[in-house]
Order: structure tokens, then sequence, then C-alpha cells
């Protein structure tokens, strides 16, 4: 009979949990959100601006803790190690998941963190210099099959999403363009409106106002459909690059094996703030649309993009710096 108590007291401590979290108990404590990224980054904005409206919600502290370097690997790890209660959330971008595909599987972005609700959703732009002579991606194309090694693209690092979005763009249309890394995204976009590198994947929300000046010049806006703040630009999809529908995102994730109580809380309470229109237009001024969801959803996502980046990673030989 003895060998039961064990069992049953853990079972007695598993249901005692759940009704406190039912009677809204949880969070009990300040919580944390790793944010695997410095200050001033679009995550750092999504959580600083969630963080005081959920710690007015549930009357507690929200604590940003940033953890930047090695690509984010080391506030992902963070994350991992934290206990599975709730009180530690992590806050990623989509490079969670190619980080994990260049730097050797520090992690698994499918299994190591459960995941919550998708924060946001953005688009990448496919830009050159204003004085580039081709006006579209198919000049582009033809430009780099007509000249195979000569054109050159940048990025803000090796391994980074903007530099695996153009080793993909390369595989797909069957094109030969030389690589050059830089050291962050300014330094990269300042060669580009310089003429000093061809062309680069950059976010919606920098290519916006660089176009408008006429600094640079935008040939694709978007990936499986044009975007609303560009509808003369097609999408890349619309531009004949089948199957690139490939775009940048945020979402909040916890250690895994965090009650899934608690995970229906967290993706209910922060899905009631993304339909907020304040919330909708903060996101607006970042070039982002607030997105929503489910957790499975969220899964697929990440999924998804760690298939795509493994095999793009494995077939270009890229490695980390």
């Amino acid at each position: 009979m003895r060998k039961w108590v064990p069992a049953m007291l853990a079972m007695a401590c598993v249901m005692l949990s759940s009704a406190a979290i039912a009677q809204g108990t949880y969070p009990s404590r300040p919580v944390r959100a790793i944010l695997p990224y410095s200050p001033g980054t679009t995550a750092d904005l999504i959580a600083r601006n969630l963080g005081p409206q959920l710690s007015e919600s549930w009357k507690l502290p929200f604590i940003v803790d940033n953890r930047a370097g090695a690509s984010g690997i080391i506030g992902v790890q963070a994350a991992i190690a934290a206990a599975p209660d709730g009180h530690t959330l992590a806050f990623v971008a989509d490079n969670f998941a190619s980080a994990a595909s260049v730097h050797n599987k520090p992690y698994d972005p499918v299994a190591d963190l459960d995941p919550v609700i998708l924060l946001a959703r953005g688009d990448y732009a496919l830009i050159t210099p204003a004085s580039f002579p081709a006006r579209t991606v198919a000049e582009l194309i033809a430009m780099a099959r007509a000249n195979p090694g000569t054109i050159n693209y940048a990025s803000p690092g090796n391994g980074l999403p903007a530099h695996l979005m153009m080793e993909l763009f390369k595989s797909t249309v069957g094109v030969n363009l030389v690589h050059v890394p830089y050291k962050n995204n300014a330094a990269a976009v300042t060669d580009i409106i310089g003429a000093q590198v061809s062309a680069m994947f950059t976010s919606m929300g920098v290519a916006l106002p660089l176009a408008a000046g006429g600094r640079v010049r935008i040939l694709a806006a978007g990936a499986g459909k044009r975007t609303a703040r560009t509808p003369e630009v097609p999408s890349l999809i619309e531009a004949g690059i089948r199957e690139f529908n490939v775009g940048t995102w945020f979402a909040m994730l916890v250690p895994r094996n965090t009650p899934p109580e608690i995970k229906a809380k967290l993706n209910a309470d922060v899905g009631a703030l993304l339909r907020l229109p304040a919330v909708a237009e903060l996101m607006a001024k970042q070039g982002i649309a607030v997105a929503g969801g489910t957790p499975e959803e969220l899964h697929e996502l990440i999924r998804g993009d760690y298939e795509r980046w493994n095999k793009v990673v494995r077939e270009a030989k890229i490695t980390a710096d």
C-alpha cells in the first residue's frame, strides 16, 4: 500500500496546482520575459508595450530581461533552463528557428520551448541601390544569369535570416550571387544606399522610408501577397519566385512542460491585448501586423521554418562565424 503513497501525493499536487490556476492565482509573483535581443529591437519593443498592460491586468510586475548574444542563443538557453511554471516567458523572433540551424543545433526550437501565441508578422523586402540597373526581380535574375558570380549581396551577418533568405532565393531561381556579410543591418543598408553592394533582404520597416526617400529601390515586397503599404510592388511569389513564402514573425514561448492551464491563460490574456487598436497601431509603426492564434498554429510555423532553414544551411554549406 505504501508504494502508492508518493504517486497519490504527486497526483494530488498536480490537481491542486490546476485548481489554483483555475481559480486565478496564476501568476502569483513577478513574471520575467527573457528577450534574446538588445533593447530597442522590434521584439524588445513588443515586450515593453505588452508588459505594462499585462502587469496592470495581473497586478504584478512584468520584468523585461534582455539576454542578447550569440544570435539569440544565450537568451533562448536561459529560457529553456527556467522553471516551467509560467513565471518565465520568452519573446523570440524568426531567427529563433534559423539560429538553431546555423549554430550546430544548440537547442531544438520545435521541442525545447512550448509555443503560446504568435504576436506579430512582418514582411521582408528585396532591395537594391536606387541606381541599380535591374528594376524588377525578373531583370535581377536575368542579370545574374548573364553574369554569374559578379553580382554581390549584403546581409547583416553570416547565418542570419536575411542571409538564409538570399541563399534560398539563389537556389530557387538558379543564380550565383556573392555573399558580403556585415556586422549589423545598419552597415549593410548603408552600403546598399551607396551602391557598394547590389541587393539584400531587409524588413519592410527598414525598406519603406528608404524607398520613399529615393535612396533604394524595392523590387519585391512581401512573399505570398503584396503588402498593403506598397500595393504597386509585387510580392516575391507574384514576381515568379514560387514556394518562397517567407516572412518575419515574433512569438511568445514558455519553458517546456509548462502546465496547459497556464499556457491557455497566457494565450487568452495576450490575445485580448493583440485585439486592441492601440497595440495594432504600435505594431504598424514597426512595419508589422498583429497576429494571434493557437499554440498549435505557432508550433507548425516554427517547425516549418526550422525544416526550411536546415535544408538551406545544409545545401549551401553555411557555418556560423
